[in-house]
């Protein structure tokens, strides 16, 4: 039984997606941008602060089917239903007696869903991307 579930819910109508068979998601992590700058007549360095580094969350999960008609059709549902609108992206565990939120950001999809190579004959590996935009 899977013990997390990947939901999104865009702003702009009232679509909820459960993601298929999620295998990974990258739990977003701030970083910071910054420019080393390397000196020859020294031996050390300068780091120039750049402000905040932008946060991507990526999900790969896989579509699976019976025929290639029915995989066609998930894949289909994926792309109508993941939009570049904003959106907010939850994860949630299961705690045993309810569906519990481990975190929630809003985001929105930057890149094109990636499928990764296959024939399509009972299943097919996808990887959406999206930005945060705020959390």
């Amino acid at each position: 039984m899977k013990n997390y579930l990947v939901r999104v819910t865009f702003q702009s109508g009232i679509i909820d997606y459960n993601f298929p068979l999620v295998y990974f998601i990258s739990d977003p992590k701030e970083g910071i941008r910054a420019n080393v700058v390397s000196g020859i007549a020294t031996s050390g360095s300068k780091v120039i602060p750049g402000g905040k580094k932008s946060i991507e969350i990526i999900i790969r999960g896989a579509l699976f089917a019976k025929n290639y008609a029915d995989l066609l059709t998930l894949r289909t549902t994926l792309e109508e239903n993941i939009t570049t609108d904003v959106g907010t992206l939850t994860l949630k565990h299961w705690s045993g007696s309810e569906w519990v939120n481990s975190w929630s950001y809003t985001v929105r999809r930057v890149s094109e869903i990636i499928y990764e190579e296959s024939l399509r004959t009972f299943e097919e590996k996808y990887q959406v991307s999206f930005l945060v935009l705020g959390y």
